[in-house]
Parts: C-alpha cells; sequence; structure tokens
C-alpha cells in the first residue's frame, strides 16, 4: 500500500513540474482590441505618389503593382482608403498634367494592373480615390494638339478642339504664345499646362465622361480634385463648377468621395465651397500657420489645440473635414518637427481630428524631404522599407534626378521600425487603431472645456450616436497631472492612451489622471 502511495505522489509530482512550463507557455490573454469602422465616407487615408512607392519589376519606378503588394501592410497601419496621386500618361514625374484621361502611365503598369488594385483594395474594406486633374492638360495630350494645328492652317480657333482651350489673340494675363500664329492660350500653372475651357460644353461633356469610366468601369471611389481655386478667376465661379462636378459625379456614383484642394488660408471661405456639395476640402489652416496642429506642438499649447477644435466646429459644423500634417506640395513633418516626440506628437493631435485623416506616404516613419529642400522632388523621394537602399523593391529611380541615400533619411526604415514598439511607425499604428475602435473621434460633436486647466492641458468630449469620449492631451514636455470631474464628463474608464516616450498614462485612486510628457488619454 505504501508503494502504491508513493507511485501515485511521484506520478502527481512529475505531472505538477510538467504543468509548469506548460502554463507559462499559455499566460493570461489581453482581450483582443474590438474595431468598430463605419463603412462610411470618414476614413483614414492614405496618399501615395507611385512613382516612389514600391516597385515589382526592378525597373527603378514604382508601379501599380507594388501598391497592390502592400495592401496588407496598409491595412494593418489602419488605413482605410487610398489616394493615389496621378496615374495617368504624362511627360513629367509628377503626372499633373495628362496626355491621356483614359489610361495608365507605362512606368506605372496596365488597365489590368489597376483593375486588380481596386479589386484587392475593396477586398480588405480599403476604398480608393484617384487624382482628376481638370483645370488643365498637358500641352502634348492631342486635344491641345490639334487644336494649335487647327490655329495655324486656318489662322483662327476651331475644329474639333477649337473649344476646349482658352485661346485669344493678346498676352495679357497667364497667356502663352501657340507657335507660328497670332493666338495665344491660357496656362495658370506654365506654359506646359494649358487651361481647359470649363465653359465649353464639349469639354464638360468630356468630363462626365472620364468620370463614368473610372467609377463605373474599374469602381474607383471617388475623386481628389487638383487646384479647384484655379478653374475660375474668384470663388463663386469656382464653387459654381465644383457644384456641377460633383452633381454630376454623383448621378454616376452616389457614394463617390469628393475632396478637393482649395489651398485657401481662410477657413470661413474654405466652408464656402462645401455650398458645392462636395464633401470634403483639405483643412491647410490645421497643417500649417498660426492656430495650426504644428505650431500648437512646437509650443505645447493644449490651449491651441481647444481652440482648433473649437474653432473648426464652429467655422464648419457637420462636414467632412479633411485634416492633413504634409502632402507632396509642402514639407513633410519629419522636416519640420523638431525631433522624434514632436513628430509623433503632431501625429497623435491629428489622429483626434474630426473628418477623414490624410497621411502622406512616409509620414509614418519620420520621411524627410530630402536636404532639407523645400522642392517637389525632394518631397517625393523613394519610401524607405529596408535598411539599405539597394533590395526588392526599392524605387531606384528618383523623381527629377534627386538621387537619394542613407542621409535622406533622418530616421529608420519600414522594417526597422516595425520591431521597434516605441517606433514613429507603431505610434501611426496605435493612432489609427484608436480611430477605427471610436467612431466619434471623426464624428463626434465637439465640446472644448478649459475651466480649470493650465495652458498645457486640453480637454475635450465628442459625442456621436450613443458614444461619448473624453479626449485629454498634454502637450507638455513634462508629467501632468490632470484632474477632472468625472461626474460631469460622464466616463468610467480609461480607454485608449498614446505616448510619445516611456510610460503609462494611470489614473489615482482618488481619480487624478498622470500623464507622462507628450501623451493623450481617451476616457469612455
Amino acid at each position: 500500500m505504501k508503494k502504491l502511495i508513493s507511485v501515485i505522489l511521484l506520478v502527481t509530482l512529475c505531472l505538477s513540474m510538467l504543468c509548469l512550463p506548460a502554463c507559462e507557455l499559455f499566460p493570461p490573454q489581453e482581450p483582443e482590441i474590438q474595431l468598430n469602422i463605419i463603412d462610411d465616407k470618414y476614413r483614414n487615408w492614405y496618399e501615395i505618389f507611385v512613382h516612389s512607392f514600391y516597385d515589382t519589376n526592378n525597373d527603378g519606378i514604382g508601379d501599380l503593382n507594388g501598391v497592390t503588394q502592400k495592401l496588407d501592410y496598409i491595412q494593418e497601419m489602419g488605413f482605410n482608403g487610398i489616394w493615389l496621386m496621378p496615374i495617368h500618361p504624362s511627360p513629367t514625374y509628377h503626372k499633373y498634367d495628362v496626355t491621356d484621361y483614359y489610361a495608365i502611365d507605362p512606368d506605372y503598369g496596365t488597365l489590368e494592373d489597376f483593375k486588380n488594385l481596386i479589386d484587392e483594395a475593396h477586398k480588405r474594406g480599403i476604398r480608393v480615390i484617384m487624382d482628376l486633374v481638370v483645370n488643365h492638360s498637358s500641352d502634348s495630350h492631342p486635344w491641345f494638339r490639334e487644336a494649335c494645328d487647327y490655329i495655324r492652317k486656318n489662322g483662327k480657333p476651331g475644329g474639333q478642339y477649337g473649344d476646349f482651350y482658352n485661346f485669344k489673340t493678346d498676352s495679357t494675363g497667364a497667356y502663352h504664345q501657340v507657335s507660328g500664329s497670332p493666338y495665344y492660350y491660357e496656362g495658370r500653372f506654365w506654359s506646359g499646362m494649358p487651361d481647359l475651357n470649363l465653359d465649353s460644353q464639349n469639354v464638360r461633356e468630356e468630363i462626365k465622361r472620364i468620370m463614368d469610366y473610372w467609377l463605373t468601369d474599374y469602381n474607383v471611389d471617388g475623386f481628389r480634385l487638383d487646384a479647384v481655386t484655379s478653374y475660375y478667376y474668384g470663388d463663386a465661379a469656382n464653387i459654381d463648377f465644383l457644384t456641377w462636378l460633383n452633381t454630376e459625379a454623383k448621378k454616376i456614383k452616389d457614394d463617390a468621395y469628393i475632396v478637393g484642394e482649395a489651398w485657401i488660408n481662410n477657413d470661413v471661405t474654405v466652408s464656402n465651397y462645401y455650398d458645392s456639395g462636395c464633401d470634403s476640402f483639405f483643412l491647410f489652416t490645421g497643417a500649417m500657420g498660426t492656430g495650426s496642429i504644428a505650431t500648437a506642438v512646437k509650443q505645447g499649447s493644449g490651449q491651441q489645440i481647444g481652440l482648433l477644435f473649437e474653432r473648426l466646429q464652429e467655422t464648419y459644423g457637420d462636414v467632412i473635414l479633411a485634416p492633413f500634417l504634409g502632402n507632396h506640395d509642402t514639407m513633410r513633418p519629419g522636416s519640420f518637427m523638431p525631433g522624434e516626440e514632436n513628430v509623433k506628437m503632431a501625429a497623435g493631435v491629428l489622429s483626434m481630428m474630426n473628418g477623414g485623416t490624410f497621411v502622406y506616404y512616409g509620414e509614418e516613419i519620420g520621411m524627410i524631404s530630402k536636404g532639407g529642400n523645400n522642392s517637389d522632388p525632394a518631397k517625393r523621394i523613394a519610401m524607405k522599407w529596408e535598411k539599405k537602399n539597394i533590395y526588392e523593391g526599392h524605387c531606384y529611380l528618383p523623381p527629377e534626378n534627386t538621387p537619394v541615400d542613407e542621409t535622406s533619411y533622418y530616421y529608420p526604415s519600414v522594417a526597422e521600425q516595425e520591431a521597434d514598439p516605441g517606433s514613429i511607425l507603431n505610434y501611426y499604428k496605435e493612432a489609427m487603431e484608436l480611430r477605427n475602435r471610436f467612431p466619434s473621434i471623426a464624428r463626434g460633436e465637439v465640446t472644448y472645456h478649459p475651466d480649470g486647466q493650465n495652458k498645457y492641458i486640453c480637454v475635450l468630449t465628442k459625442e456621436y450616436a450613443d458614444e461619448k469620449i473624453t479626449i485629454v492631451f498634454n502637450m507638455d514636455t513634462f508629467q501632468q497631472t490632470v484632474t477632472l470631474d468625472q461626474a460631469a464628463l460622464g466616463y468610467t474608464e480609461l480607454a485608449g492612451q498614446l505616448q510619445t516616450t516611456d510610460g503609462e498614462i494611470t489614473v489615482t485612486e482618488d481619480g487624478k489622471i498622470v500623464m507622462p510628457p507628450q501623451s493623450i488619454a481617451i476616457f469612455k
């Protein structure tokens, strides 16, 4: 009997010892984060310059298949919308002077490649919009060449494309001579971009056909409209044309998303452009100048953040804002935000903005404009996917002979930052995840609560449907302790947070909130 008991004890001891490592292999799991992504026009948009994004055929230039190959990366980063900069044939690197509105530039691929990209994006819940450039075409476009040839042969405008452009016999204003004739054509940007005559019924019918082609035949989800303040001289005329274009686009596809580039440093003026019915206009006042995100982050001002949110709501009301930090025309935030923590904090504030945020490729790794240069090519250098520049997918033919090397990138590559939990990339990923968890961040009615807070702290509430959240910003580079009226604000838990440095936001037993430097807390 004693032997039997000893054997049982020995077996029990062995089993318990075997269980120890097994138990260690299965530690308690964190509850899975529940996303709440609404299929509407409030999205986390990712702007891509295809030329410099990802190359799949080793010709040194990015292509549409490269975008398709990186869709999983884009989705994992929390982006559910893509804006493709111009992809049509063009004689320039930027392709804002189109020679064929119904084709894909051969450097980027084929129509089949484009269709595959759209299909694969839609499978992942990612919408795709493309640049629609109708203020002007290229001077190499067959429309313009035929119109000019007619003038030379007949001594006056006419023929099939005679009314597609604005011709006159004097050079006043932004006009350039048609060689070999006494006529001049309008080109407000430069001679290589002749302005289309948007009063022409023939041009408007062509624009309708172009929109139908991409919205219907290729299932594109909408358009980014280039240079909407240059269609005509005067905001009223521009708004009238946008009203027509938006109406026609939504006759074709009623849920098409239309976002315009109205580069005006005045919110009241831009708010009038929403009368056109277009869904969004880029928020340049939030990206640059006095009262912008960048200024508030540099000054560590919570008050400026609160006033920005308050001003935007009072001015725009219930529209889909399109805030951003940088794009292909502006300096990258990595170039003008001093230090990694400030780069992150600017992204954090952007992620808390109402509307659909826009992030330019490479911002998520802190890419800079090459050499601090403000030229357009310097803002469009190759995405840095891995530590070394020579690798599969690297776009080694930069735009406009703007060669890059290791010194062109201040922060590490995508691969390096993915492996670093404290990286800029992982900060962006967490920020976009918060937007995908809390619909009220993008859609909520904003209330600013300045009372009782110092200049470094901003307290906002946002309410949307049955969700109410409280967002607290510590803009200071030092730790701050914040006291809130929990009952009045109506929250019960700390539901999300962003930190630019090590450390966690904590709540003390008496309800005080201890916030690390440059951190953001969400309470629900």
